[in-house]
């Protein structure tokens, strides 16, 4: 029986509609469908201690089975941890694996619930009350809000204040905070993973408050039937009488810089170099962007950059917006920069991004690192030294393209994730200016599934692929002729002419992957033998390979003598990744001698990203479902060569080409820059 005071709030909820992005001015709240709603954080494994705190409401008093609180997301059955932290069973709060459950009995009226674990005991609270304990701890995966993988336990009704620790928090302090939002004066402050308090809305992605990085845990709002069409996940004003937004003079939540991993091309304009993200609270009195100093002392070469700029970027990473506050050529290591009264930007309640380009010389040296700093920065009257937060460090290089050398070309191999449908507003968009911000001469791409003739279209390129809706798609800037293939759903090969004449052996492929376990080495659990892993590799991965080599391209190379590129999903990990000195990186297991990368080798073909950066201890990058932070490290993807060319740069690619902006594949993509040496 739904209560009157959720018919009041579906009520109000129907009239005002779902709330997209927005300047904060009320308190808002995420609304979750119970049925089909996919929220997604992406936080990998989280060891002793933690704390999980929201507020909650359910839908009404009629609970299912199971509604997730806090769940995993795709990929995270591991057992060693548990993808299921705080649910709620037939109406009362459980943390599964812990077997830890609540004495209350959950109705439809807001509550917050928290959830601590100090390595020894864990512990449930219910409006700031320990409901129930256990002397035991385990190790979690909040990867989602409000699902874990399947559309029976989504939640339904409203989340808010949605918060998540590497502490443990007391009770003491989580009934002082609970009522109120964070500030830096939280005495966990340091300890916070992320925090989202969905105030400014949500479309495809809420922005968590904390979020640092590559990896930055925003929030990426989908659907469970990514094919569907039903309305995704949405903020509505929140009716919680118990909670007080901030109301006060403004004050600084957090300040974050994010450093761009994208290389540049020498010559390039107002290629983005970081930004700052300045999360403010309140809009009275509102704080100003005085000064600031411009670090430039990693930069290889001053030289290379001929002019720098920074702007007012809005208040989301893909906002358009560009207010100039300062453009000059650099003189010194360092630029101190003082704002005149007119531009010094005053910030808005919410996120504010100050974005930081450059003009690069069109004598760069590639190869030469570039890299700006914001090294401080006044706001109002406090002055702020933000720290870089980054697993690794990935240095961003001047690069050549085809625009500047006729026998330079560039390839970006890319696995989509079903169309680009994953992220149901905007991913589809994302994907297209990617690839065209990766100034790729040619791409292979995987699970193209209805979207390539909308990106050949939107580069003007040509396109190869069995049908609009198949799984492979090669595209190029020049011109293609088909190849016979022995099965069109795994290898797509082409000959391209490049501009001088000379002709390519591109194949676009895509390995079966192994079923006992799923995509071997991809997500390593501890009961896990490696030598299973090379087993069922050596089936059928394996099988597609020797198919591919044998019947594709081989028969060609018999008849002409041309360099060979293959891009391709390969669901296997490498070999040159997954060695005893890189075994922390992958559960401890290492060396693995999976076998198609092996075989590539064993047949003379060069991977290209380890060419170019042959410790994989320093350059650790993985391409396989990198969204979620427990699979940083598996590399599936690859861009192979053979033959008379050479590899100038490699890189996985991560991030968007606007910085902060989510990324709209469960995959990284491969971006490799070749030069053709002749004949």
């Amino acid at each position: 029986m739904k209560s009157i005071a959720f018919r009041y709030s579906l009520l109000l909820f129907l009239l005002m509609g779902c709330l997209p992005c927005m300047s904060s001015t009320q308190n808002l709240a995420l609304k979750l469908d119970g049925k089909d709603n996919n929220v997604r954080t992406g936080i990998g494994f989280i060891e002793a201690p933690w704390t999980l705190e929201a507020w909650i409401k359910g839908d009404d008093t009629e609970w299912k089975a199971q509604e997730v609180v806090f769940g995993g997301g795709e990929y995270s059955a591991y057992s060693q941890a548990d993808n299921l932290p705080l649910v709620v069973e037939d109406g009362r709060l459980c943390s599964v694996k812990a077997g830890l459950k609540s004495s209350v009995v959950m109705d439809d009226a807001w509550h917050h619930v928290a959830l601590t674990c100090d390595g020894s005991c864990m512990q449930l609270y219910v409006d700031g009350k320990l409901d129930a304990r256990k002397d035991t701890a385990v190790t979690i995966i909040p990867g989602a809000i409000g699902v874990n993988e399947y559309a029976e336990t989504v939640f339904g009704g409203m989340m808010d204040e949605v918060r998540i620790w590497n502490t443990s928090l007391s009770g003491r302090t989580i009934r002082k905070w609970m009522c109120v939002p964070l500030s830096p004066s939280h005495s966990g402050f340091k300890h916070l993973v992320a925090y989202y308090n969905f105030d400014a809305g949500i479309d495809d992605t809420a922005l968590n408050w904390v979020g640092s990085g590559y990896q930055s845990y925003h929030l990426r709002n989908g659907r469970v039937d990514y094919y569907g069409r039903k309305p995704i996940a949405c903020a509505v004003p929140a009716d919680n009488p118990q909670f007080r937004n901030y109301e006060g003079r403004q004050r600084l939540f957090s300040v974050v810089p994010i450093e761009n991993e994208w290389d540049a091309d020498k010559g390039c304009n107002a290629h983005q170099m970081m930004k700052m993200r300045i999360c403010v609270q309140g809009q009275t009195n509102p704080i100003a962007v005085k000064d600031f100093t411009l670090n430039l002392e990693q930069n290889s070469r001053p030289e290379d950059l001929s002019s720098i700029a920074v702007y007012y970027a809005g208040q989301t990473a893909r906002s358009k917006q560009r207010e100039l506050l300062y453009k000059g050529t650099p003189v010194g290591k360092k630029i101190k920069v003082s704002l005149p009264e007119h531009l010094q930007k005053r910030m808005q309640e919410g996120a504010n991004y100050l974005l930081v380009t450059a003009d690069v010389s069109p004598d760069a040296c590639p190869g030469d690192t570039l890299r700006i700093a914001m090294e401080n920065i006044t706001l109002g009257r406090k002055r702020v030294a933000p720290e870089v937060a980054r697993p690794y460090y990935i240095p961003m290089l001047v690069t050549e393209s085809s625009a500047t050398d006729s026998s330079v070309f560039r390839v970006l191999q890319w696995n989509i994730w079903h169309g680009g449908n994953h992220v149901p507003l905007q991913g589809k968009d994302r994907i297209v200016e990617l690839i065209k911000a990766s100034g790729a001469d040619v791409v292979t791409m995987q699970e193209g599934y209805g979207l390539q003739e909308t990106i050949a279209s939107a580069l003007g390129f040509r396109l190869q692929t069995p049908s609009a809706e198949d799984n492979l798609a090669l595209f190029s800037r020049y011109p293609l002729r088909k190849l016979p293939t022995y099965h069109d759903f795994r290898s797509n090969p082409a000959m391209v002419t490049l501009p001088n004449g000379c002709e390519v052996l591109v194949d676009d492929c895509w390995l079966r992957f192994s079923t006992h376990p799923d995509y071997t080495g991809s997500y390593p659990d501890v009961m896990h033998n490696p030598l299973d892993w090379v087993k069922e590799d050596s089936v059928v991965p394996m099988e597609d390979a020797r198919n591919m080599l044998a019947k594709d391209i081989d028969p060609v190379l018999r008849e002409k003598d041309v360099p060979v590129v293959i891009g391709g999903d390969f669901n296997s990990c490498s070999h040159l990744d997954w060695t005893a000195e890189a075994a922390h990186l992958h559960a401890g297991y290492g060396p693995v001698a999976f076998p198609a990368s092996r075989y590539m080798a064993q047949h003379g073909y060069t991977d290209t990203f380890r060419a170019a950066h042959p410790n994989e201890v320093i350059r650790p990058e993985g391409t396989f479902a990198g969204i979620y932070g427990q699979l940083d490290f598996s590399r599936i993807d690859f861009i192979y060569c053979k033959g008379n060319v050479r590899v100038l740069s490699s890189k996985i690619v991560q991030t968007q080409p606007e910085i902060d902006d989510i990324w709209p594949s469960d995959h990284s993509a491969v971006l490799t820059t070749f030069k053709y040496l002749g004949k």
